[in-house]
């Protein structure tokens, strides 16, 4: 113990006049280099070994403490990464308030390794860059090599990847921006930075679908570019396939025909195929809007009624009208004019021509009075047929029909036209019953009643 004292004691003395020698002695202070080759414990490391000779620029021989500095003095950089706190030495707190030959022992000679650590235990999440995702599997010396310090390992994705780069560098040196660490595979590019937000099933396409090239610029916004293959109307109805397609499909589509033209699409219009009317493309100016245009071969009219089909018909069903008689026109239909055609009073365009509303018009060869009685049959029949009883009441007339009368046909009175000239007389009628016998003259009813002509009532005196 005392002998070890001493040893120190020596040491120190010996320093002090080396101190004192490298300042008057020369050449270059020669004795005190011979002198500090005598106290040197061994040889440094092959980094320190150029200024192995000079032991004040890592040692103050009366202070101890002042070993960090003088290191750090040198090593500018690992002194900005404490006081920065990045970096291993700036994030391992148990690196803080540490002597430096703690970990970086010297005098070991020339082939010693100043940095003793072990990479199998090595906790590189103290470091700028934590090892995550695939790097955690990566081997220590594919990022740092030989001969070179750790901290100068590469720290951009190009400086390892680069020579993998499928974009040659196109899209710069900034793969994390696009790309996990988990693999290359996993993309998490954010696609609403690029201007072109990624919808529907976008969102599930892979990237080379649409950048074939991988330089992405320019690449278009274009459906069409993409989707020329998919376009079963080849082309005809142009390349904005977003008027009419979402991102969700292409077997729906959400374009409004009632709001972004004048032609709705109702009932079995809506379930029409595009391409049934639109034979010559969407814009095309000839595409057909009235009901002909599409549904001539369907006209039971032959083109007779017009080309305003949509007036008696509509979209759900041809074979059922909609068209009101009643409440359209002037002329209601009732009895057995519900259950006539169309055609049989409308034999010409509806539209066009102007039908005769005259009972007359229609029923002249089912006239059994051969027009004698005038064209207003509505005056004695009404529309439940021409077999039912006469609706004229003649009691409301100036000749009532009384006894045998009631029985008689019109005819047999009215020989000319309805309401005139019609003789009232006895005679009139009678006179074939009478003839030149009777001694009464023309008033026949002075002696018979109308039950029968051949009995005469009794006449008092």
């Amino acid at each position: 113990m005392m002998l070890g004292r001493c040893f120190a004691v020596f040491a120190r003395t010996c320093l002090l006049l080396l101190g004192i020698a490298s300042r008057v002695c020369t050449p270059q202070g020669a004795l005190a280099l011979g002198v500090e080759s005598l106290l040197m414990p061994g040889e440094v490391t092959a980094k320190h070994a150029r200024v192995e000779r000079e032991c004040k620029k890592c040692h103050d021989p009366f202070d101890k403490a002042a070993q960090n500095p003088l290191c750090l003095s040198c090593h500018k950089d690992v002194a900005a990464d404490i006081g920065d706190s990045r970096g291993y030495h700036g994030q391992d707190t148990t690196v803080r308030g540490r002597a430096c030959k703690t970990c970086h022992a010297e005098h070991k000679g020339r082939a010693a390794e100043l940095v003793r650590l072990d990479r199998a235990t090595f906790d590189h999440r103290l470091t700028d860059r934590p090892l995550r995702g695939g790097h955690a599997h990566v081997r220590c010396d594919e990022c740092h090599t030989a001969g070179k310090r750790y901290r100068e390992a590469p720290m951009r994705c190009n400086d390892c990847h680069g020579r993998k780069d499928p974009h040659e560098t196109s899209l710069g040196d900034s793969c994390d921006s696009c790309h996990a660490e988990t693999a290359w595979k996993t993309v998490r590019f954010d696609h609403n930075t690029a201007g072109y937000r990624l919808d529907g099933r976008h969102q599930t396409a892979r990237c080379e679908g649409c950048h074939k090239t991988k330089r992405f610029k320019p690449t278009t916004s274009d459906c069409y570019a993409c989707h020329e293959r998919n376009d079963k109307h080849h082309g005809s109805f142009g390349r904005a396939c977003q008027s009419c397609h979402t991102t969700r499909g292409f077997a729906g589509t959400p374009f409004d025909h009632a709001r972004k033209t004048q032609f709705p699409l109702l009932s079995r219009h809506a379930r029409v195929a595009c391409a049934s009317c639109h034979k010559d493309g969407l814009a095309a100016a000839d595409t057909p809007a009235t009901c002909p245009a599409c549904h001539e071969r369907d006209d039971a009219h032959r083109g007779q009624f017009g080309r305003t089909c949509e007036t008696c018909h509509t979209p759900a069903d041809w074979r059922r009208p909609t068209f009101s008689h009643d409440r359209n026109t002037r002329f209601q239909l009732r009895g057995r004019h519900r259950d006539a055609r169309c055609t049989d009073c409308h034999r010409g365009p509806l539209h066009v021509e102007r039908v005769d509303r005259s009972c007359n018009a229609c029923h002249r060869e089912d006239d059994v009075h051969h027009g004698r009685q005038g064209p207003r049959c509505d005056k004695c029949h009404d529309e439940q047929g021409w077999s039912r009883d006469v609706l004229v009441d003649h009691s409301t007339t100036a000749f009532p029909l009384t006894g045998a009368h009631t029985r008689v046909a019109c005819m047999r009175c009215h020989v000319s036209p309805v309401f005139k000239n019609v003789a009232r007389e006895c005679v009139a009628c009678h006179e074939r019953d009478a003839g030149s016998r009777c001694q009464r003259g023309a008033q026949c009813e002075r002696c018979h009643e109308t039950t029968t002509f051949r009995v005469a009532r009794v006449q008092r005196p």
